[in-house]
């Protein structure tokens, strides 16, 4: 019997996600928080990279780890693991 990861909703007839095992009303809501958190990580990045001030690429590196925390915090609330990408889109800026 299908079973959410995250909400634990089980039945015969619940839609379940292939790929992150959550049920479509979970996998809407990480969907839409990680994309947020993911667009905030790649404005910090583009910002801190185009800065000549010293001061604010530091700040924008500091928010692209806050931001990178965040999401990795949103994946262990929904026991998923995260992907390659999200690790080195991350690190790239540590």
């Amino acid at each position: 019997m299908p079973q959410s990861r995250k909400c634990g909703k089980k039945g015969h007839f619940l839609k379940i996600e292939v790929d992150t095992r959550l049920c479509l009303s979970c996998n809407e809501s990480f969907a839409q928080k990680g994309k947020i958190l993911t667009e905030k990580i790649t404005d910090a990045k583009n910002t801190a990279s185009v800065s000549k001030d010293p001061t604010d690429i530091i700040k924008f590196w500091r928010l692209v780890e806050d931001h990178g925390s965040e999401l990795l915090a949103l994946h262990q609330l929904y026991n998923l693991q995260p992907s390659h990408e999200l690790l080195d889109l991350i690190e790239a800026g540590l």
